[in-house]
């Protein structure tokens, strides 16, 4: 009887399990790290490439812990010949897990609509893991701009997938598109040429919101000689910027009938653009010999006064000798 009474307590068993204490998890997240637009101002017809940086930001996240109790309580009975009191027994375990923060890139993707059309791989599948802290390599991206596109600021989309729906990025890229040219001014330049060296002096002035590349000045015109012969190279000149230039001139021959002109080449991003030539207007009736020296000029002279005095002196002649008659 007794046997049983103990056996009884034993059964009597209450169970107080399975209360959860749960930590603030987190999330991993992506972030455009960086965007770059190369030229950072397109001209109509250019193309230009876009480079993305991805990266996870997130540096350490609190882990997932889990704490399970158990209590048993028991009641006074025998044991062995021997009383036993009532008591309690309470077990606990302590789990916890703690994520890794990494995230797998399923998708990155540039949308565009006219007149900015992506003309490279326009979507990138499956480009693998990306740790806390980590930045993905750079993804380009190959646009181009319609030939009549209209200055202005347009807007592409930058989509980004990750194998966690809530992780996502739906990012605005912004295109420049400004049809401004570099800008030819005549600073100085003779009236007439001649076969004796002229000075031809140009301005180049960069009214882009961006730096161009590869400047060079181009003389042109069949009846002279240039020095610079073929260009006069400048190299790079930033936004807002001038650069001066100088050709010394010669006319072939006398009887020149053209007008020399200058065109400046210039690069903007990989795209090479032209100016409208430049022509120098100047005036042919003028003398366009080399200068004669001057013993020469003061030969002519008293040659020119010698001829009018004997004239004068012919006309005296002439008058007197009627007189006698």
């Amino acid at each position: 009887m007794k046997l049983l009474k103990v056996l009884g307590i034993l059964a009597v068993l209450l169970l107080v399990a399975a209360v959860p204490a749960y930590a603030d998890t987190g999330k991993p997240s992506i972030a455009v790290s960086d965007v770059s637009v190369s030229p950072t101002a397109l001209m109509p017809g250019d193309t230009g490439t876009i480079t993305v940086r991805l990266s996870n930001p997130t540096t350490s996240l609190t882990g997932e812990s889990k704490t399970q109790t158990d209590t048993y309580n028991y009641g006074a009975g025998v044991s062995n010949g021997m009383a036993t009191p009532s008591h309690q027994s309470t077990t606990s375990v302590t789990s916890s897990s703690t994520p890794d923060g990494a995230l797998t890139l399923k998708e990155v993707m540039l949308i565009a609509d006219a007149p900015i059309h992506v003309t490279s791989k326009q979507q990138y599948l499956d480009l693998g893991r990306l740790g806390m802290g980590d930045t993905f390599q750079p993804l380009k991206f190959t646009i181009k701009v319609d030939d009549n596109a209209a200055d202005g600021i347009y807007q592409l989309t930058l989509k980004i997938r990750t194998n966690d729906d809530g992780v996502y990025q739906n990012c605005p890229v912004y295109v420049t598109v400004n049809s401004k040219p570099l800008k030819v001014v005549l600073n100085d330049a003779p009236q007439a040429f001649s076969t004796a060296r002229k000075t031809v002096v140009l301005d180049i002035v960069n009214l882009r919101p961006n730096a161009v590349d590869g400047v060079s000045v181009v003389p042109s015109g069949e009846d002279f000689v240039f020095k610079p012969i073929q260009e006069y190279v400048v190299g790079s000149i930033g936004a807002g910027e001038l650069y001066t230039v100088q050709f010394d001139v010669t006319a072939k021959n006398s009887s020149y009938s053209g007008n020399p002109s200058f065109k400046v080449v210039y690069k903007n991003g990989d795209n090479w653009h032209e100016t409208e030539p430049l022509v120098v207007y100047t005036d042919h009736n003028s003398a366009v010999a080399a200068p004669a020296s001057a013993g020469s000029d003061m030969l002519l002279y008293v040659l020119g006064i010698v001829a009018v005095v004997a004239m004068i002196f012919g006309g005296i002649y002439v008058y007197m000798k009627g007189r006698r008659k």
